[in-house]
């Protein structure tokens, strides 16, 4: 297989993954929130942002993992691509403009794929698809 289809190949599940897990996270939340009977609308920006940066995390491992190499680039390349997924599908829900929020997601977004990407190659085992 071609170096560009394995990229693209490993960023698309890599972005799959991450935003699988953030939806995960973001279920374990609202459990939380429905068992205390406990609004957190204070900090459910914040909560929501930390499921950026673990999902993506996530996400630029398993990324890195699947193209065995390059893991800054994929890792970053799949901070991305999940944030505009997130930003999209922001904008065609609510239809707000981005905001200083959304410039912090962004970055969180980058920086969890980033990490990941660099822990993904760093680990000797590696995994086939």
């Amino acid at each position: 297989m071609s170096d560009k289809k394995l990229l693209i190949k490993s960023v698309l599940i890599g972005t799959l993954c991450a935003v699988m897990v953030q939806i995960i996270l973001l279920c374990i939340v609202s459990l939380v929130m429905i068992t205390t009977k406990k609004l957190f609308g204070d900090v459910l920006s914040y909560i929501m942002l930390g499921a950026t940066a673990l999902g993506t995390l996530a996400g630029g491992f398993i990324s890195a993992k699947l193209n065995r190499g390059a893991g800054l680039i994929v890792g970053l390349i799949t901070g991305f691509a999940v944030f505009l997924i997130i930003t999209v599908g922001g904008l065609i829900n609510i239809g707000s403009p981005l905001s200083v929020l959304s410039l912090i997601r962004f970055a969180a977004a980058l920086l969890g794929g980033a990490l990941g990407g660099i822990l993904g190659v760093r680990e000797s085992r590696r995994i086939k698809v």
